[in-house]
């Protein structure tokens, strides 16, 4: 008897925990994670059709067939900078380090993509980031288009870490 909390033994060729592009499969898998987090205002809503059209955007931690974690990366190549959004872990498995895994495959994915900067809006886990390199902005350090979507109403916090 194996428990996804790690409880008993089990010996496989293949890791249990994969990060990867998300593909249309995992739209529902996606929803699943994020939904409780839209519900409590943690994270801006998307729709089914909105993460469909965008699911390239976005990492996958799938954890023995299950998806365990998710973040997304928007570029703003004018600005060389990208946007880290929607980076969620499931509360069965927070405490594993799937959140630092997302974030530094976001990193190496801005890197590689020619980005000089990376930025998250948050709420409510501004200390997590600032743990992770992120410094205090401001929405007028945004990218220019970001800036126009900005809503005030959320008093997200702008965060940025050089790449």
């Amino acid at each position: 008897m194996f428990t996804r909390e790690g409880v008993g033994t089990l010996i496989t060729p293949a890791p249990l925990e994969t990060l990867r592009a998300a593909t249309i499969d995992d739209v529902g898998g996606i929803l699943g994670l994020i939904e409780p987090l839209e519900r409590d205002g943690i994270l801006v809503r998307r729709s089914r059709e909105l993460l469909e059209m965008e699911v390239e955007r976005f990492l996958v931690l799938e954890s023995d067939g299950v998806i365990a974690g998710c973040a997304a990366l928007y570029p703003f190549p004018e600005e060389q900078a990208a946007e880290l959004a929607c980076l969620a872990v499931s509360s069965d498995f927070r405490g594993r380090g799937f959140g630092n895994l997302l974030l530094a495959e976001a990193e190496k994915r801005g890197k590689k993509a020619g980005f000089k900067k990376l930025f998250v809006l948050t709420t409510r886990t501004e200390h997590w980031f600032e743990e992770r390199g992120f410094v205090d902005s401001s929405p007028d350090h945004l990218p220019r288009s970001k800036q126009a979507l900005y809503n005030y109403k959320r008093k997200s916090k702008v965060l940025q870490k050089s790449l």
